[in-house]
Order: structure tokens, then C-alpha cells, then sequence
């Protein structure tokens, strides 16, 4: 069996920015979805016994283990494939495990190299560079289209205008089919979230100062205190970058992530795609959307994890959850529903039900509103141990491979010891 080399994961870690500055959201998302990260200038490179390759570097890669790297303009060509970091001997060298075997014993050119993406491209981007649509590089027809604004103001700049000084957050939803970046009022192409009397209602800005509605679908990356603090988005975030871990393959990816660098443990979870479905013959679309919904005037205080969806696998019963298509095949367009997890308990990575296990891992499956079993999430996992490191970690079980971090768990305090975590699945090292 080959080493797998699809789930990815990137972090602050690696020396990536999600700052207090718009575009950083898109910036992030480019370089971890679409392009990945170059490598400096490869000095030298060799294949040991066991047929893994061993790469130094001209300056420090800031790679962590079990990344996956991509390597190209090698001889022999074989060398021309993906790998997993199977160890970091120095800030500057690598060993790789490749995904299919590699007979040759030496290296005639060395290349170029770079962590991979996620497996993405984008589909459309617009002038002013900040919109984006992402989808799969490689699609299904169940692969949706992925549309991320940062607009401060309405199309014609005057009826909305957000001040630049609020809240950092994208507007974000996923779309059936698109032919520009603006393709958005079609009632016949499914959305999510989807209002079918106002399908343009994901995207509207409204209003200005502190009565500004901007967008219904909300991925926040800087905001002011906590998100367990009762604050407006009219109040002013700090300068600082936060610290993140952004997980996942061509089929769905999570980002989580703090406000503030000086929080490390009060991240919470956002991401999209598709569902490992349970019913292999239904037609209807099994998206899934984590976000929190908040269509209210930007000086409206709330905590975040009073919204639905504020923190989709950690709140309570009736408010960890996220969103979905209706499964009904006969009327899909219809509007969209709440999905909830399938768990033991709210407290992932601190109750510790399964503290005798290396990896507590528990997979999670989805259910929604109207009793239908839709699937399992792919990559995520309930932690069922309770571990101490607050930032990406990758961690191995027997060949499993894991990445770790610390998250908010909402009914617990702001104490670091009583913050929760998940587990990320990435695959299996043979």
C-alpha cells in the first residue's frame, strides 16, 4: 500500500500570516488551497536504502512533519511525484517518503520543490482582487464552486459601505455553477446558504457606520477580544497575526483559527465541501458549510458562540452544527439546513472519554433537521484524549497520521486547561 499524499495541512507554523489587514484571508487561502510554498534553492539530494530522499536547502524551510512535499525537474523522472516528510533532521534538511516507490539509487538533476496545495484552482478572481471562486482542480459534478468576498461596499459604493477599521471577515458560500465571479441571482443553480426568495441575499452589503449589514455567511479571522467576549464588530481588532491550522484534501478543507496571536487556544472551526455520503445513490448534493450566519447591523454585540454555527463542533446541543443542502431529491432548491454532529459530548479534547488510547480519534457522522443520515465529515476527528500542545501538531499512530490542535470549547472557561481539541486525519504512512 503507498503512502497517501492528498490531506495536506499548513499552519502559522510554516511562517504563514492571517494578520489584521483585508486580502489576508485570500492570501492565505491562495498559497494553501492553489500554489503551496516554494522551497528555497535545493543544494543537494539523495536517495537512501530504504528508497526515501534526503533534500538539503540554501535557508530554513519552516516544514513540519508529515507535510506533504512536491518535487519537479529531477532526473530520473521518477523523482517527479509527491511525498510525506518523514523527518526534519534540521531547519534546513528533509527526508521524504515518496507516494510510489523509487527503484533508482541516485539523483542525476535536482529539481525544485515546494509543500503542495490542497488541491485547488481558482475559477475566477476579480480586478480589484478581492473576490475569489475556488473549486477542485480535478471536479465532480457534486464538486461545488467556492466564492470568497471581502467587498467593503455594495457594487455601486454607496449603499453599503463597511468601515475598513471593523471586524475582519469574508463572506463566504458555495455555488452549484458559475460563469463569473458575480454569478450569484440564478434561482435555478443551487447555493449555500440558499434563501430562495432573495438568492442574492449571501452577498448583499447594506446600509453604512455602525447600522452596515454586510453579508449573511461569515468567516471571521480578526475580531476584537474573544470568542467567548459579548463585543460588536464596530470595535477595532488588534494588530496581530493569529495563529492557525488550515487541514484538508480537493474534497473539503477546515480552517481553524484565533483572532490574535495572543490567544493560541481559543480557535474555532470553520470549512466546506463534501460529505463521505451514507446514501451512494441519492442525487442531492452533499455540501456542508461551517459558518456562522449573522445578518445583524455591525454595532449588534453578541458572543460567538451564541450563533449557530459559531464554533460547529463545540457549542451545545442545538447550536454545534453547520449547514447543508435539503436532501430532498425531488425539490433541491430549496432552502438550506441545519446539520448537527454525532457526538459522545460538546467537549472534544477535554472530557477525555477514551484517555486510554496514544489517539482518541472518533469519526463523525451528520445528521439534519428532517432525520436524514447524511454521512460522515471527512478528515476531522472528536478527540477522546485530552493533550497539552495549544498550536499544530502532527502526531503518528501506528501508521495513522494525525495533526492536532487546541480549540474552543464553549462551556468551558477561558482557562488553557480547559480548552478543547480535535484531531485532523491526513492519512496513512507506509
Amino acid at each position: 500500500m503507498a503512502t497517501d499524499v492528498d490531506v495536506q495541512y499548513f499552519s502559522h507554523l510554516n511562517g504563514l500570516t492571517l494578520g489584521n489587514n483585508w486580502g489576508d484571508l485570500i492570501r492565505l487561502l491562495d498559497k494553501a488551497l492553489v500554489t503551496g510554498i516554494d522551497f528555497t534553492q535545493i543544494t543537494s539530494a539523495s536517495i537512501d536504502a530504504q528508497g526515501d530522499v534526503h533534500i538539503t536547502l540554501y535557508a530554513a524551510h519552516n516544514a513540519m512533519l508529515f507535510q506533504v512535499v512536491e518535487l519537479s525537474g529531477f532526473s530520473p523522472a521518477p523523482l517527479n511525484q509527491k511525498y510525506r516528510i518523514k523527518g526534519v533532521p534540521s531547519a534546513t534538511e528533509l527526508i521524504l517518503k515518496p507516494h510510489t516507490a523509487i527503484v533508482e539509487t541516485s539523483i542525476t538533476t535536482v529539481g525544485a520543490g515546494k509543500l503542495a496545495s490542497l488541491g485547488y484552482e481558482i475559477i475566477f478572481r476579480d480586478t480589484n482582487d478581492v473576490k475569489r471562486v475556488y473549486r477542485a482542480k480535478n471536479p465532480t459534478a457534486q464538486h461545488p464552486f467556492i466564492r470568497i468576498d471581502e467587498s467593503l461596499t455594495s457594487p455601486d459604493g454607496t449603499t453599503g459601505v463597511y468601515t475598513s477599521t471593523y471586524a475582519k471577515y469574508a463572506m463566504v458560500g458555495l455555488l452549484e455553477n458559475m460563469t463569473h465571479i458575480d454569478d450569484y441571482e440564478n434561482l435555478d443553480v443551487l447555493q449555500l446558504p440558499f434563501d430562495s426568495v432573495d438568492p442574492a441575499k449571501n452577498w448583499k452589503i447594506t446600509g453604512t457606520g455602525t447600522g452596515v449589514v454586510r453579508g449573511w455567511s461569515r468567516w471571521y479571522w480578526s475580531r476584537a477580544g474573544t470568542t467567548l467576549q459579548n463585543i460588536g464588530d464596530t470595535t477595532t481588532p488588534g494588530t496581530s497575526n493569529a495563529s492557525f491550522s488550515i487541514v484538508g484534501d480537493q474534497d473539503a478543507f477546515y480552517l481553524l483559527n484565533s483572532f490574535t496571536s495572543t490567544s493560541t487556544t481559543g480557535k474555532t472551526l470553520k470549512g466546506c465541501g463534501l460529505l463521505n455520503r451514507a446514501n451512494p445513490d441519492s442525487v442531492a448534493k452533499d455540501w456542508f458549510l461551517m459558518t456562522i450566519l449573522n445578518p445583524v447591523a455591525a454595532s449588534t454585540t453578541y458572543r460567538f458562540v451564541d450563533f449557530t454555527g459559531g464554533n460547529p463542533l463545540l457549542t451545545s446541543v442545538g447550536a454545534s452544527g453547520f449547514f447543508m443542502p435539503s436532501a430532498d431529491q425531488a425539490n433541491p432548491l430549496q432552502a438550506h439546513r441545519f446539520a448537527s454532529p454525532i457526538l459522545p459530548d460538546f467537549e472534544s479534547g477535554y472530557s477525555n472519554l477514551y484517555l486510554a488510547m496514544n489517539v482518541g480519534a472518533l469519526e463523525i457522522a451528520v445528521t439534519d433537521v428532517d432525520k436524514y443520515l447524511r454521512g460522515t465529515l471527512k478528515h476531522v476527528a472528536y478527540s477522546g484524549n485530552k493533550l497539552p500542545q495549544s498550536v499544530t501538531t502532527p502526531i503518528i499512530s501506528g501508521a495513522s497520521m494525525y495533526v492536532w490542535d487546541k480549540c474552543l470549547c464553549s462551556s468551558r472557561s477561558t482557562a488553557e486547561s480547559e480548552m478543547g481539541g480535535l484531531y485532523f486525519h491526513i492519512g496513512e504512512l507506509e
